[in-house]
């Protein structure tokens, strides 16, 4: 299937390559701004090169992915193969293991053990002991175990294959794979065991008694070097390759083919240690324990949390596509230097006459028609070579007959072959009657530009006095703008002035109207205040009436006061005390009489001010409604001073406008003038050119007729 992808796809590559060369050089311009000789190698390099990497390039792809694929596949089967062994030994010694503990004679030992029967000095037991003892011997010689060993119920370990009698009796019970062993097979870490002074790891199965009670365990003791034995054949991973084991601490279990003494001590963190850790299994490629980039596979390991690590070095595992790269670089360079010899050579032999006719046509084109192209080809560029030195000869009696002519020799026809040589007589016979129409026309300039030299020269004068005449009106027309520009200014003056009165006038009107208000607001307040004046005179009045009355009531006190007291004294001892009470009143009408005639004297006073005040109060309406008639009259008089202001602002307005107005027509007219002054000295000049062209023109009539005489016709 891919090999016909690629035998699909390679063609198309080149094809399109190809294509895509010539375009972009075509569209880049780069073929037209080289010589032929550079142009030629250049396509030769694109048309072959190109293809040839395109090729190289794919094909380098193809065995790189090849390689890429045979090395992983490779490491692949190496670590799957290995990891396989190792899971079907782990396998074959769980069945061990179950096997052995459900042989009768351990469970029977067991079942002893467990329910607390056993008598060590009976002979019986010890008899079945011993042959337990054989029997586990027997098969740890036939498996290749380090030991077994039977452990109680309770945990303690009560009997072992002979060779570590120490651990005998040595409690268990707290140790994890004691107590995960009791519902199912166990396999232990690979740890350091005191007893063996070696790295060792047990594999600990239940045992059940024919009713399923448990009884206790049958843990086997191994040796990793001998499980680990096909981890170090070097066969399938090279120079640098290895097999390793690594437990769930990260620590190798197994021995290293390049460090000594790694097991349990060296960590290995890598790429493929992680993965295959979380139960995964892959190829990449990653830094090892070493720091050395390596080709790396892993495969966990079941019944336990170890992952098995295939690995090769990048460098090796990869060296056979470096080698292919290094031979395609130099099959390439092999090729690329032929071809640009090939290209070099053809390009020379294909360029070399187009050189020479080059060389021949750069001396033609300056001018040179001495030379011919030697080189004899049969070919189209032959062919061309002949053609060329054809039209050279043409050429040469061309240049010989135009020789002839620039003496003025028109008589004479060039007898050389083809189509420019018979333009060449036909300019000839257009030249002669060119000559003879020329001389004819030479005349009658000659005359004309006589009679416009007369013309011109009475042109410049008249010119000359226009100019002075509107030079005049010029002046003239400035000094008028300068006295509408004075007049515009004095009339804007004006116009600001009456404004301002304006203003002004309605100033003064809005005082005289607020001074009206006022005078109307003094006016109400003087007569409310002579009002009140008078109400209070007339109060005043009252309280001189009552006052009267007051005066007449005490006097009549004072009378009734003093006939009490002459009756009291009349009395004797029982009027003594009227008589005291009459005194106190009769005092007391005296006091109020007094009292009476001081606010009589005060109300007198009081009606004296008030009739001042209502006198003067009635003069001060008086005043204000005198002054109210002053402030109108002041109004009408501002407002007939506003109407004759305003009249005086729009004249002044109507002035500025029309000042305006003849300020820019008079500096319309200026402008005017002065453009009309250029263009009168424009004319003049023109003019004095004119002349001086008409003059040149006659000379130039006359230097025509001589050099028209020198052609023979």
């Amino acid at each position: 299937m891919w090999d016909i992808y690629w035998s699909l796809v390679i063609p198309l590559a080149v094809i399109l390559a190809f294509n895509v060369s010539l375009f972009v050089l075509i569209k880049a311009k780069v073929i037209q701004r080289l010589k032929l000789t550079k142009n030629l190698v250049v396509v030769l390099l694109v048309v072959t090169l190109i293809p040839i990497f395109c090729i190289g390039f794919v094909a380098q792809r193809k065995i790189s992915s090849v390689i890429f694929t045979d090395v992983f596949n490779s490491l692949r089967a190496v670590g799957k193969t290995r990891a396989i062994f190792i899971n079907e030994k782990l396998e074959e010694i769980k069945l061990d293991a179950e096997s052995i503990a459900k042989n009768w004679i351990i469970m029977e030992v067991l079942k002893q053990i467990s329910i607390g029967k056993v008598n060590k000095s009976d002979p019986n037991f010890n008899t079945l002991f011993k042959n337990t003892e054989g029997h586990i011997s027997r098969i740890v010689s036939a498996k290749g175990f380090e030991d077994i060993m039977l452990v109680s119920a309770e945990g303690k370990i009560e009997l072992t294959g002979a060779k570590h009698t120490a651990e005998v009796g040595t409690d268990i019970s707290t140790e994890t794979y004691f107590k995960q062993a009791r519902e199912k097979t166990y396999f232990t870490d690979l740890f350091y065991n005191k007893f063996a002074n070696e790295n060792l790891m047990y594999v600990v199965t239940p045992c059940f008694d024919l009713q399923g009670m448990f009884v206790g365990c049958v843990m086997i003791e191994m040796d990793m070097k001998r499980l680990c034995k096909i981890l170090v054949d070097r066969e399938g991973l090279g120079e640098t390759g290895e097999t390793y084991l690594v437990n769930q601490d990260k620590l190798i279990i197994s021995e290293s083919r390049f460090l000594q003494d790694v097991v349990l001590k060296v960590r290995v963190d890598t790429m493929g240690a992680n993965e295959g850790l979380a139960g995964k299994s892959g190829t990449a490629i990653y830094p090892d324990y070493r720091n050395i980039p390596v080709v790396g596979a892993w495969y966990p390991i079941k019944y336990t949390k170890w992952v098995l690590l295939a690995e090769i070095d990048e460098k090796e595992a990869f060296a056979p596509l470096r080698i292919n790269r290094i031979v395609h670089i130099i099959l390439v360079s092999v090729t690329v230097v032929m071809v640009v010899l090939i290209a070099v050579f053809s390009a020379h032999a294909t360029v070399m006459p187009v050189q020479e006719l080059t060389n021949v046509s750069r001396h033609v084109g300056e001018g040179k028609l001495d030379l011919d192209v030697k080189i004899q080809s049969h070919d189209e560029i032959g062919i061309l070579i002949n053609v060329f030195n054809e039209m050279v000869k043409n050429m040469r009696l061309l240049a010989r007959q135009a020789a002839v002519i620039s003496q003025g020799d028109l008589t004479t026809n060039v007898q050389a072959k083809g189509e420019l040589a018979n333009a060449f007589n036909y300019m000839l016979e257009n030249l002669r009657s060119l000559i003879k129409q020329s001389q004819d026309s030479i005349a009658r300039i000659s005359s004309a530009a006589v009679e416009m030299l007369s013309s011109s020269e009475e042109q410049s004068s008249g010119t000359a006095e226009l100019a002075a005449s509107v030079g005049e009106i010029t002046a003239t027309i400035e000094e008028l703008s300068t006295s509408a520009k004075q007049i515009a200014a004095n009339a804007e003056s004006v116009a600001k002035v009456a404004e301002d009165s304006e203003t002004t006038c309605h100033h003064g009107m809005e005082a005289v109207s607020a001074s009206i208000h006022i005078m109307e607001d003094i006016k109400g307040v003087t007569q409310d205040s002579a009002s009140k004046i008078l109400s209070l005179s007339e109060k005043a009045q009252k309280i001189g009436d009552v006052l009267g009355i007051i005066k007449e009531i005490a006097g009549e006190t004072h009378l009734l006061a003093l006939n009490a007291s002459i009756e009291a004294s009349a009395a004797g001892e029982f009027g003594k005390r009227f008589g005291v009470v009459a005194a106190e009143v009769r005092r007391l009408a005296e006091r109020t009489k007094t009292s009476a005639e001081e606010i009589k004297g005060v109300v007198s006073e009081i009606q004296v001010a008030t009739n001042a005040a209502v006198l003067s109060t009635e003069q001060s309406v008086k005043n204000v409604e005198k002054g109210v008639g002053v402030v109108q009259k002041a109004g009408q008089s501002i407002e007939s001073i506003l109407d004759l202001t305003k009249e005086t602002t729009d004249a002044s307005k109507q002035i500025v406008m029309a000042t305006q107005q003849q300020k820019s027509a008079t500096e319309q007219v200026a402008v005017t003038m002065k453009e009309i002054s250029e263009v009168v000295g424009q004319t003049a000049a023109g003019l004095k050119q004119t002349t001086a062209a008409v003059a040149e023109l006659n000379k130039l009539a006359d230097d025509l007729k001589e050099i028209v005489k020198k052609f023979k016709t």
